[in-house]
């Protein structure tokens, strides 16, 4: 794979914003692992263009005026440990399907473990079980927010659906994020991430915020790039299989028989 494109869109063109893409340019690995595209926030929409025309891999939105909204994508809080999905009703077993094919595809976690954590008691208690059953997704839960944080259980599953107003999840990825986690917008065909502000946080002053945004883009790009190789031109069977012969002949044998038998009369 060539070294990747990133553009990244600054929130307030101001000192604050310019030192942080300064510290993430300085990063040792940054300019070795991908290209970086600045753009002002005034450029946006040529950031936009610049993505969807191919001449950029990956955008990487680094503002923290507000959480950034993505048409057509499922927001994922990315920790580097298990990837959080935040969910404000609960979870039915098609959310389940989706975050696990988003953790093997993007994240490249193949038959992931994934916890359900909701507050309140649910109205199928037995979904995480019925999951695990019927689709073969190793799904366990549901827990509360301080069960799922105890005994540094939440270090033990791969991704963690949460049902609420989002501080459960935020909460969550901050004890699993070793520095900080981003925000990853799923369920595109294309590559969009932010920083995602912890909530110990209160300035932007960190190059860790904008650095992992754009690390956990790459390796989205890379890991889509496997997943899908292994998945195109399967090998051709190396032998012929005589039992496909017998059943294709046992099928056409009726209509054989009744178009060669004569009516008695």
């Amino acid at each position: 794979m060539e070294k990747p494109k990133i553009a990244i869109i600054l929130g307030k063109f101001d000192e604050e914003s310019l030192s942080l893409v300064h510290a993430t340019l300085d990063e040792p690995a940054m300019l070795e692992l991908c290209t970086p595209l600045v753009f002002e926030e005034e450029k946006a929409d040529a950031a936009w263009h610049t993505l969807s025309e191919g001449r950029a891999d990956a955008l990487v939105l680094a503002t923290t005026a507000s959480a950034p909204q993505v048409q057509g994508a499922v927001e994922i809080i990315a920790t580097g440990q298990a990837q959080v999905l935040p969910l404000q009703a609960e979870p039915t077993e098609e959310d389940v399907a989706s975050f696990r094919n988003i953790l093997e595809r993007d994240f490249d976690l193949l038959s992931p473990r994934i916890a359900i954590v909701q507050e309140t008691a649910m109205a199928n208690p037995d979904l995480a079980a019925q999951v695990t059953a019927e689709l073969g997704i190793n799904t366990y839960g549901p827990y509360t927010t301080e069960q799922i944080l105890a005994d540094e259980r939440c270090w033990h599953f791969d991704g963690i659906i949460t049902v609420g107003d989002g501080k459960e999840a935020l909460r969550i990825a901050d004890t699993l994020a070793r520095e900080a986690p981003a925000r990853f917008f799923a369920g595109r065909d294309d590559v969009v991430a932010a920083i995602c502000l912890p909530s110990h946080k209160s300035r932007i002053d960190d190059a860790c915020l904008l650095t992992q945004p754009v690390f956990t883009a790459i390796d989205v790009l890379r890991n889509r790039a496997t997943y899908d190789e292994a998945r195109q031109n399967p090998l051709p069977k190396l032998f012929r299989d005589k039992r496909d012969d017998r059943r294709r002949e046992a099928q056409a044998q009726p209509n054989t028989n009744n178009e060669n038998t004569e009516k008695p009369s």
